[in-house]
């Protein structure tokens, strides 16, 4: 099971909170469990920045999602580039999934892009059974939300 760290770009172009995380991943011995959750921004306009980051927790065997793919300024030129292991596919899209064509079109569409770099995705939202098949359907990876229980901070 993995650990889900949300962070902001700010955080990471933080210097001090940059030196942190890097140390304590370096002192850790369970780098490979923890998930950093890059959560919505204005954009990444220090982008070397962000991706030695990511290259840098990758190393120590740590992982890197992108938080509510497919709103905001989430987008696919930032996937190409960001090397990123997983997306959450935005909850906004998910959540009617079963009755919504478009948004099946657009989670298709998203997943098809995933793959096809290597990426796994993971749908939020996901609050019924039929939303569920839906996601399956549509060959998201992973699903997380109220169908399967309610938010904890504890790890089970």
């Amino acid at each position: 099971m993995r650990k889900l760290s949300n962070i902001s770009v700010e955080d990471i172009l933080n210097k001090d909170v940059n030196r942190f995380i890097l140390n304590k991943l370096k002192e850790s011995s369970i780098s490979e469990k923890i998930v950093f959750e890059i959560i919505e921004s204005e954009g990444i306009e220090n982008f070397n920045q962000v991706l030695e980051f990511i290259k840098s927790v990758k190393s120590y065997g740590a992982k890197v999602s992108i938080d509510d793919f497919g709103t905001g300024y989430s987008n696919f030129d930032y996937l190409m580039k960001l090397k990123v292991d997983y997306i959450k596919i935005d909850g906004s899209m998910i959540k009617n999934i079963d009755t919504d064509e478009n948004s099946q079109i657009i989670t298709k569409t998203i997943v098809n892009f995933a793959k096809n770099m290597g990426i796994k995705t993971i749908a939020e939202f996901v609050c019924s059974k039929n939303v569920f098949m839906k996601v399956q359907e549509l060959e998201v990876d992973f699903s997380q939300g109220y169908y399967f229980g309610e938010p904890t901070d504890k790890i089970l």
